[in-house]
């Protein structure tokens, strides 16, 4: 499952079913790009999984770089 991005929202949601996936991004985004202004990952009340919503700028190719280094790890095991 991938990681979905509603980026004609406002704010920005980011989806996913793993609640653990999106707390790992939430870290990946704060760590390494200071991304700080978001919500709690919370359940998805109108699709299944969870989600949470970015709340200042976010260029899309950090959640893509995040992605892609999480289908690399995925891959391998």
């Amino acid at each position: 499952m991938t990681v979905r991005v509603n980026w004609d929202r406002t704010p920005v949601s980011v989806h996913h079913q793993d609640k653990d996936v999106l707390e790992a991004l939430v870290l990946h985004l704060r760590n390494k790009y200071g991304v700080r202004k978001r919500s709690l990952v919370m359940e998805d009340r109108e699709y299944t999984g969870f989600l949470f919503f970015l709340y200042q700028p976010c260029n899309p190719r950090w959640i893509i770089e995040f992605t892609s280094n999480l289908n690399g790890l995925s891959e391998e095991e």
